[in-house]
């Protein structure tokens, strides 16, 4: 019979603890904090200085450039553009830092990989090096675009690490 009581002594006190926070524990309440209040300014304006006699000369128009291609970074590369020098041939410029200063490259279509290589670049890591290689390549079907994938070859296992993908532009 003891047993019995105990039992039910404890079912009732632990109902009892539950039940007053829904099995979550209590938080205090948030200290009131006062209503920030800011000063109204009103602006100040300048005393009117006299106007010029002379108003300024329309400026010229400036000559027009060519659009400046983007640039494309990760890790290793920065400042990386493509831009087209001529039919089928493109100039690639950028930062590299990259085991021995060795870029590697290759363009594809898509589905083939058109031509591969290597760049060198002024420095090798940890230095940031510059490089500026052309690369001449024939798209093999004309409705294709094509692509220049940088990437750094591992000395490890001859994987391509920390490739950058980068559209060449079209005429």
């Amino acid at each position: 019979m003891k047993m019995v009581w105990i039992l039910l002594l404890t079912f009732f006190l632990l109902q009892g603890c539950t039940s007053e926070g829904q099995g979550e524990p209590a938080t205090p309440p948030a200290p009131e904090k006062p209503p920030v209040t800011v000063p109204s300014e009103t602006p100040v304006q300048p005393p009117a200085s006299p106007q010029p006699e002379n108003p300024p000369a329309p400026k010229e128009e400036e000559p027009k450039t060519e659009p400046t291609p983007s640039a494309y970074a990760n890790e290793i590369f920065q400042e990386v553009t493509v831009k087209e020098t001529g039919t089928d041939t493109y100039e690639v410029k950028g930062k590299a830092r990259v085991f021995e200063g060795v870029v590697s490259y290759v363009v594809e279509d898509g589905h083939n990989e058109l031509t591969e290589g290597s760049i060198q670049t002024s420095a090798g890591a940890p230095e940031w090096g510059e490089f500026s290689h052309t690369i001449q390549v024939k798209k093999a079907e004309p409705n294709t675009t094509l692509t220049l994938i940088l990437f750094e070859t591992s000395m490890k296992d001859g994987s391509r690490r920390m490739e950058l993908i980068l559209p060449i532009p079209e005429k």
